[in-house]
């Protein structure tokens, strides 16, 4: 049997050979910029789309992102990998949220990734595959080209090998990606070089990096033409190899952290990602728990303005134990458990009937008014997250991390009713420094522009 992971850019020039630092131990850090899709110089980029469009995907990537979340929480270990690595959840990457600009391979290629905190194993598709069509405008990683590409080798650990055209050719290990969305992405592990842009500049060697170079591609929306592959944050799944070996994360430290200051504004530049042991995880910090791969945390507590909200305690608990609370980039909206849904709602619902005018709600967000989020929820009391333990971390959401604007007139509460899990969307992440640490186990969130972040 083939081994099996999990699935979920920012498209400027990287000048990737100014300076270029190689890594020689873990004590390193590399800080690249995150593209979010809309970014205006993303290859994704759409002028066309409008606020209509833009906020019907990101109800629709929320519940999608949702489904699969819920879906790996219910399997038990034996149901969810098949054949060595979990199952997971694609729907195309005009759902996705996220991309990586890097550069693999000597001579460097440079590539485009689609970036997921739900998944851990880095894949690129590598010509001849199918299907990979060379005017797509895709760099492909042509992986014979590479001087320091190698192949890992069919080993006892390895549960399935590609065949041998001859009898002393060697065979190497493979792996398969199965999707719950019907796709698999198949073909051999091996190690390259990767290169990462900084944001000063430079660039930053990674030798041996272990990742998947794709030989075949099947079903629908598996990833847009431009883009090249995946990759993952995860702390390490269900596989064939060792546990963590296929992480990216843990290759390079076991830290990471992202910073996300806009998402509505389209040339906002900021946003990055930072990994290595050398990452400073600055902030109020909160337990960190781990399942298939996935990030979760627990809260406390619900605040709106300041004012703690009338959730009884064990709703907290049964959202914490038997729902979860994934803390999750790869999903935009705010998703709450249905009892704690009701008394948020309640109470800003309560709070605009003397400011603002509701409207006939925009299935599935049950709350909206008229208007326009910048100019009419000015002023409006803050939502706040509460979490447990350590230092009693927060996140407080403003009029952009708690209102998603539908139309040119209609603004709604960015929050959708859950009956399985809770999820901490990055809607409500915006404006904060947002750090893992998957030795300690702890989540590390702090306030701050994006812009002010040390390289």
């Amino acid at each position: 049997m083939a081994a099996r992971t999990s699935i979920p850019l920012f498209p400027f020039s990287f000048v990737f050979f100014f300076s270029i630092s190689p890594l020689t131990s873990h004590c390193f850090k590399i800080t690249t910029q995150l593209i979010h899709r809309d970014f205006h110089l993303s290859p994704l980029y759409n002028a066309s789309l409008t606020a209509a469009d833009r906020a019907g995907r990101i109800v629709e990537s929320s519940l999608a992102r949702r489904a699969y979340l819920s879906a790996v929480d219910d399997d038990e270990p034996e149901d969810s990998i098949v054949g060595g690595i979990e199952a997971r959840l694609v729907w195309g990457t005009k759902y996705n949220i996220f991309y990586v600009r890097f550069s693999i391979g000597q001579p460097p290629v440079k590539q485009l990734a689609l970036l997921d905190t739900g998944s851990d194993l880095l894949w690129l598709k590598c010509p001849p595959c199918s299907p990979c069509p060379v005017d797509s405008g895709a760099t492909f990683f042509y992986s014979f080209e590479s001087k320091t590409y190698s192949p890992r080798p069919c080993t006892t650990a390895c549960k399935k090998c590609t065949e041998s055209w001859w009898p002393k050719s060697p065979k190497h290990c493979m792996y398969t990606i199965d999707y719950l969305g019907g796709q698999t992405s198949e073909g051999v592990y091996a190690t390259d070089q990767l290169v990462f842009g900084t944001t000063d500049g430079r660039c930053t060697v990674v030798p041996k990096v272990l990742f998947g170079c794709c030989s075949k591609l099947t079903g629908a929306n598996v990833l847009d033409a431009q883009v090249n592959g995946v990759l993952g944050l995860a702390g390490g799944s269900y596989s064939s190899l060792p546990r963590g070996e296929e992480s990216i994360v843990t290759r390079l430290g076991s830290k990471f952290s992202y910073c996300v200051g806009s998402l509505s504004d389209v040339s906002y530049p900021h946003n990055r990602l930072s990994f290595g042991d050398a990452v400073d995880l600055v902030g109020d910090w909160t337990p960190l728990y781990l399942d298939y791969g996935n990030y979760y945390v627990q809260m406390f507590g619900i605040s709106l303005g300041g004012k703690m909200l009338d959730i009884k305690p064990y709703v907290f608990r049964k959202m914490s134990i038997r729902k979860k609370i994934a803390m999750d980039s790869g999903t935009e909206l705010f998703h709450l458990y249905t009892e704690a849904f009701d008394v948020v709602k309640a109470e800003v619902q309560k709070l605009a009937s003397s400011v603002l005018t509701e409207v006939p709600p925009v299935s599935p967000l049950e709350l909206c008014y008229k208007g326009t989020v910048d100019k009419d929820a000015t002023g409006f009391p803050a939502l706040g997250l509460h979490f447990v333990g350590g230092d009693q971390a927060e996140l407080v959401a403003d009029k952009f991390g708690m209102f998603v604007q539908m139309d040119v007139d209609i603004f709604c509460l960015a929050a959708l009713r859950s009956e399985s899990l809770s999820i901490v969307g990055i809607m409500v992440q915006q404006g904060y420094n947002v750090g893992f640490d998957l030795r300690a186990m702890k989540v590390y969130l702090q306030n701050i522009d994006c812009e002010l972040l040390q390289g």
